[in-house]
């Protein structure tokens, strides 16, 4: 195969380089910054089922050609994986990292201390704290993400100013003030908090709007309590965020509804509202995926999520990357385009070096990214 020696060069990522180190231009011209062939070898993480297998990934302008077994010998060669989807979040929070500890009402219920911090800071910060999210995200191997998005349609602009020229593929979750049909166009959906947070005429109009002009639903549930997991489903969501006071009673509505759930296992230590139950979410094969949520509280990296849930709520690793990955790719909608590595998805893949401090001498390479990676143990990201 043709080797672009010159240009594969131009790639390397050194540990220390920002998240603009490797080219990135905006989602549909991102493999500009690639050379027309690349090929990646050693142990591949492969297909929407997670198989490791020895072999290689050819990739033909930024998209996935082929995986093959294998030993031939690649430009960069390590633990190749497809990158993250980080499935929640709420950019704007970093503006305000690491407050006191304090009540999950008092921290961002209605009134409180996150709104009144977004409410009081200008659009350039705003802009600019937005930025060094997706940045921090891209740079710890994330590719896509959802957000929560507060401000109504102008908090969208801000946003979408703030992802200009990074090449991190966005789901945006508007979220309406007083309007109910006041959601921007290009929000992919419409994110609420608790039911109980509205009236219930105000919940019932804005799901018609949205459903009416096809966007996605999806809704915070069971994080304070399980009182608002039934007005939750009674609006038939895509998607609930948290779940971690649901019952199993609850978690077997949710898996009977179809729903996708997003877990934040870091952010619900913080606010002390309980670990979800995801060994039984995925018992009853539910599609469980994975968020960081509230950046005011936590990093936007998905490797500390995957150590917590690994270690504490589900001892299958295989899941827990799937999670990560595909699951949340699933729940976005982005699963025909990325999320796992297969051919004919855009190469949005993550390379570690196995023979870094941290991951040299690992037994089960899988394991090893879902329990103990960090970004440090990047070579590459596409």
């Amino acid at each position: 195969m043709h080797r672009l020696k010159e240009d594969v060069n131009k790639l390397r990522v050194p540990n220390s380089c920002d998240a603009s180190g490797l080219k990135r231009t905006p989602d549909a011209e991102y493999a500009a910054g690639l050379p027309d062939e690349l090929v990646l070898s050693g142990t591949v993480i492969a297909g929407e089922d997670m198989a490791v297998l020895d072999g290689c990934v050819v990739i033909e302008n930024g998209i996935i050609k082929e995986v093959c077994e294998g030993r031939e010998r690649g430009q960069f060669e390590g633990i190749i994986c497809p990158a993250f989807v980080n499935a929640h979040t709420h950019v704007a929070d970093s503006i305000a990292k690491d407050p006191p500890f304090m009540s999950l009402a008092d921290l961002v219920g209605p009134g409180g201390f996150k709104h009144r911090i977004l409410e009081s800071a200008s659009d350039d910060l705003l802009v600019e704290s937005m930025r060094f999210s997706a940045e921090e995200m891209l740079n710890t191997g994330t590719c896509a993400f959802g957000d929560f998005r507060e401000g109504g349609p102008h908090g969208v602009d801000l946003l979408l100013r703030a992802l200009e020229g990074l090449g991190i593929q966005s789901r945006i979750f508007g979220r309406p003030l007083k309007d109910p049909g006041d959601i921007h166009p290009a929000c992919w959906g419409v994110g609420l908090s608790s039911t109980r947070d509205y009236d219930w005429g105000f919940v019932d109009e804005v799901v018609r709007i949205a459903r009416r002009e096809g966007r996605c639903i999806a809704i915070h549930a069971g994080e304070a309590g399980r009182d608002d997991i039934e007005g939750a489903l009674a609006i038939e969501p895509d998607i609930l965020i948290h779940l971690s006071r649901a019952e199993r009673s609850d978690l077997r509505d949710v898996a009977e509804s179809g729903a996708s759930v997003v877990v934040c296992p870091r952010s619900n230590l913080f606010t002390r509202a309980g670990l979800p139950d995801v060994a039984a979410m995925l018992s009853l094969e539910i599609n469980v995926c994975v968020g960081t949520d509230n950046l005011m509280i936590n990093s936007a990296s998905i490797f500390r999520e995957m150590e917590l849930i690994s270690k504490a709520l589900v001892r299958d690793d295989r899941q827990v990357f799937m999670m990560c990955t595909i699951n949340g790719a699933r729940a976005l909608g982005m699963d025909e385009r990325l999320g796992s590595i297969d051919p004919g998805k855009e190469a949005r893949v993550i390379v570690f070096d196995r023979r870094s401090r941290n991951l040299k001498g690992s037994l089960n390479p899988l394991a090893s990214i879902v329990r103990r990676a960090e970004p440090s143990d990047i070579m590459l990201r596409i």
